[in-house]
């Protein structure tokens, strides 16, 4: 957003910057600033922390994927998606640390995409056939899926879904693409306030619950216990720190705290171990066709073995991408959900970081990158999109190490996991009800992070209760309803009933769009609205461009630029000009100057001066 207009919408809602400040006074320092670099024994350790947090999600993500495309339970491609989504997150974390934001923001794949998916089966193309029913199908009721209304249609195979959901990525990324290359980010916040975010983001956290019922059914033994070893890691214990072995001549006794650190992880390997037990004691019946046997923890070993060791993701890998304009309007609802919580998460990270909050040409260029990774996310056939991760926001704040080299670390350590076919091969064993917990309280966490931007709200107000009790109603009912009775959508042309079923079922695109519609024509204060303290929250003070306001005196030039800008701009200065490149206008000409004078050599080779 340019800075003139930013100062008149400051003015409209009487903010005033001066008041601003970028971090809080106590705030405890850092054992690693952004621009440090821990030793290669902090860097490994820290960097796997990050990507144990979020391992179980990863997993899970590729199982949601597979089961949209009616992939059998033991088909190789679930280890194949896998493996593509740990690329793709290793890429993403890699280019968002080093080019895009330029904060240690772990990249991984995004929930707003899980409610398109979802809604695709009340597509009748995306039904699964009989016999062939996958976790996500069997748990709902056949009469509510409406399979039977699939006769006399064609039904897409596994590949041919996947190739629409390349496509359609590609096409929909492009939005984002051109919003980070614009810098309509600022000006589409405009319209974006807490509550339209409250029901937006919540309703991607409801709207995961059949995925937890299917999970659920094999073993509601697994799941609940998975559940409950969880919430006493997450809420009674977290605090227990577990001693690690003393090596050297060090002294003092390090500790752990592992139940703070990795609870999902910790809570999954737990049930695992539990479910290979009762699998090896035959307690899960080795019947195929009873239920409780897809609880076993030997149901998908086929994959391990079909798998290569070695295997390396790449663009079109399985098939050329195509085109579905029902698949596209899920996913751009998807992407815009995506870039409202990546903001949120820039502004989040820079505080725990202790820098500055980024400036409008960084939150331009890591909504850039992320449309960018989305591409290449299509192309190589993820089925979905990278998004910033809250949960490792807390780590840097935990652990007080906020170094870019260790989330580049994180990222290139993604990447080779992500070659070794067997390893995510020997991941996609995981049984479903293992699964079910990290999904209920990772869920949770959603629907939890979107109520509580509601804090900036008057909710004493009866037009805001309103509007967000509809927009939640109405995404939790009109999906269900259309769901159960998709054949009451007939316009004639199967093209814009494939569309209006997509849109109409996904919740986060019906209450996102409904609280949009009402909070910007109903008539309300912006106090009111909240857009007065989300505003003071998620903007930048003009007064601390020139040097960042906290403990590490880390300037704004440091964080979000790189060493070697100014030369770039002396020989192409048309550059500075774009939305997503900081402008030099803006800042203290000293920090951009670039030599003036020239030296010449006995060769009469031009050589510039060091300012």
């Amino acid at each position: 957003m340019a800075g003139k207009e930013r100062v008149k919408i400051d003015q409209e809602l009487g903010i005033d910057r001066k008041a601003e400040n970028v971090t809080e006074k106590g705030d405890e320092p850092l054992h690693y600033t952004l621009t440090q670099n821990p030793p290669c024994v902090i860097m490994l350790s820290a960097g796997l922390q990050h990507i144990m947090m979020n391992f179980a999600f990863e997993v899970a993500t590729a199982f949601i994927v597979s089961d949209s495309l009616c992939a059998a339970y033991d088909s190789p491609i679930r280890s194949r998606l896998l493996s593509s989504t740990l690329l793709m997150s290793g890429i993403a974390s890699i280019l968002q640390t080093a080019v895009g934001i330029r904060l240690p923001i772990f990249q991984g794949p995004s929930a707003s995409f899980f409610p398109a998916l979802l809604a695709m089966k009340n597509n009748p193309e995306w039904k699964c056939p009989d016999g062939n029913l996958t976790s996500v199908v069997q748990g709902a009721k056949a009469a509510s899926l409406n399979v039977s209304a699939t006769s006399g249609r064609t039904l897409l195979s596994e590949g041919e879904k996947l190739q629409q959901l390349s496509g359609s990525l590609m096409a929909a990324s492009v939005l984002e693409i051109l919003i980070g290359a614009t810098g309509l980010v600022g000006v589409l916040l405009r319209f974006i306030g807490p509550i339209t975010v409250a029901p937006t983001i919540a309703l991607i956290g409801i709207s995961l619950y059949k995925i937890t019922i299917a999970q659920f059914r094999p073993s509601w033994e697994i799941s609940f216990g998975g559940i409950a070893l969880l919430l006493i890691f997450i809420l009674y214990i977290p605090h227990i720190k577990i001693p690690l072995p003393r090596w050297g001549k060090k002294k003092q006794r390090s500790y752990l705290p592992i139940f703070e650190l990795f609870p999902i992880l910790l809570g999954m390997l737990v049930m695992w171990a539990i479910s290979a037990i009762l699998t090896v004691t035959n307690v899960f019946p080795n019947d195929p066709d009873d239920i409780r046997h897809k609880a076993r923890t030997d149901v998908k070993m086929s994959m391990i073995e079909v798998t290569p060791w070695v295997s390396i993701p790449y663009p079109g890998q399985f098939g050329l991408p195509s085109f579905s304009l029902a698949v596209f309007v899920g996913f751009l609802s998807a992407f815009c959900a995506s870039m409202i919580e990546s903001v949120g998460d820039y502004f989040a990270t820079a505080k725990a970081c202790q820098v500055a909050p980024p400036p409008d040409h960084a939150v331009n260029r890591g909504i850039l990158m992320e449309g960018l990774c989305g591409l290449l996310g299509g192309a190589i056939g993820t089925g979905h999109a990278t998004t910033s991760y809250s949960t490792d926001i807390a780590a840097i704040s935990v652990s007080k190490t906020a170094s870019r080299s260790l989330m580049l670390c994180s990222g290139f350590i993604l990447m080779l996991m992500s070659v070794f076919g067997k390893f995510g091969a020997a991941i996609a064993t995981a049984p479903d009800p293992t699964l079910a917990a990290p999904l209920v309280v990772l869920s949770g966490m959603l629907v939890s992070i979107g109520l509580s931007t509601l804090r900036h709200v008057n909710m004493d107000s009866s037009r805001n209760m309103t509007i967000l009790g509809v927009s939640l109603f109405c995404g939790i009912f009109l999906p269900e309803w259309v769901d159960r009775h998709n054949d009451f959508i007939d316009t004639g042309v199967a093209e814009v009933d494939g569309v209006l079923k997509v849109a109409l079922g996904t919740p986060m695109f019906v209450g996102g769009l409904l609280s949009i519609v009402l909070d910007t024509t109903v008539r309300g204060s912006p106090e009111e609205r909240g857009l007065v303290s989300w505003r003071e929250m998620a903007s930048v003070s003009g007064d601390n461009h020139e040097k960042g306001d906290n403990s590490n005196s880390i300037s704004v030039q440091d964080v979000y630029e790189w060493c070697f800008l100014p030369r770039i701009y002396h020989r192409l200065p048309f550059i500075s000009k774009l939305p997503f490149m900081p402008s030099l206008s803006e800042y203290p000409q000293s920090n951009h100057q670039v030599p003036e004078v020239v030296l010449l050599n006995k060769s009469n080779e031009v050589i510039f001066t060091k300012m």
